[in-house]
């Protein structure tokens, strides 16, 4: 298995001065080599549609190159699996995303569909990809009533579905580091309590549906407050001088 560490997040916020927001884990790549199924591990919570998210995880890997995904299904796939990327400076929220073009984009647009569901404010996504029955499927956020295709999958296998991302294609070069979020929800815009990571208000108040109040979730919606941070593998050249100090000069592209 390829050899990560944990930056706890007080310690990377002292280096880096950087606002964490609901920043709930960190894993630093720091191997040259990357695959489909290892890396750092990322874990859910929630049970409202038995848990193929909140009992499951998601895996991040790196090389030079590409990011490697791969999720470890806590129960079966029956409906979409949506993955928010925050990459770079500016990005959407759900407040400013509508594309209700087929089921995969509302999932990534829309959460719950009659409601505007919170992102935590320093956590301002650019792409997103879903996973479900059909395969894998990346876009690029907007705030148009479409948002583009960027890339199609058909990788089918269970329980672990791979994904593998070119890092140029979300905007990323290696040593960049990523946020992400993990939610689930039916195509047509019924939103479960599960998410990855952990988010209280989320999970304690049952699945908010359509986000009005009318299939056992709360009026509205709370959305998913938390996010997890996944910092790529340097070049070989900036990896041999990866260490604490080196830490501070591993890009975040935050203008």
């Amino acid at each position: 298995m390829t050899r990560k560490f944990t930056l706890g997040t007080i310690a990377l916020a002292a280096i880096t001065g950087t606002s964490m927001g609901a920043l709930i884990q960190t894993e630093v790549d720091t191997t040259p080599t990357g695959a489909e199924g290892l890396g750092a591990s990322y874990f859910g919570a929630g049970t409202g549609f038995g848990g193929t998210v909140g009992n499951g995880s998601i895996t991040l890997d790196s090389d030079g190159t590409n990011l490697y995904v791969s999720f470890n299904f806590g129960n079966a796939l029956n409906d979409i699996v949506a993955v928010w990327l925050d990459t770079r400076a500016g990005g959407f929220t759900d407040a400013t995303m509508s594309d209700t073009n087929d089921d995969s984009r509302r999932v990534l647009t829309e959460l719950s569909l009659s409601t505007d569901d919170a992102f935590d404010p320093a956590f301002l996504p650019d792409f997103g990809f879903v996973m479900g029955n059909f395969g894998n499927v990346l876009f690029e956020l907007n705030g148009d009533a479409s948002i583009p295709f960027i890339d199609f999958e058909g990788d089918l296998s269970t329980p672990t579905r791979g994904y593998t991302i070119p890092l140029a294609s979300i905007g990323l070069a290696a040593g960049d580091a990523l946020n992400f979020m993990v939610g689930y929800s039916s195509g047509g815009g019924y939103l479960s309590n599960e998410s990855i990571p952990a988010y209280e208000p989320l999970q304690a108040n049952g699945n908010p549906g359509f986000g009005d109040g009318q299939f056992g979730g709360t009026v509205g919606s709370p959305g998913i407050g938390n996010y997890n941070r996944f910092v790529t593998v340097p070049t070989p050249g900036a990896s041999a001088l990866l260490g604490l100090a080196g830490i501070a000069a591993i890009r975040r592209r935050r203008a």
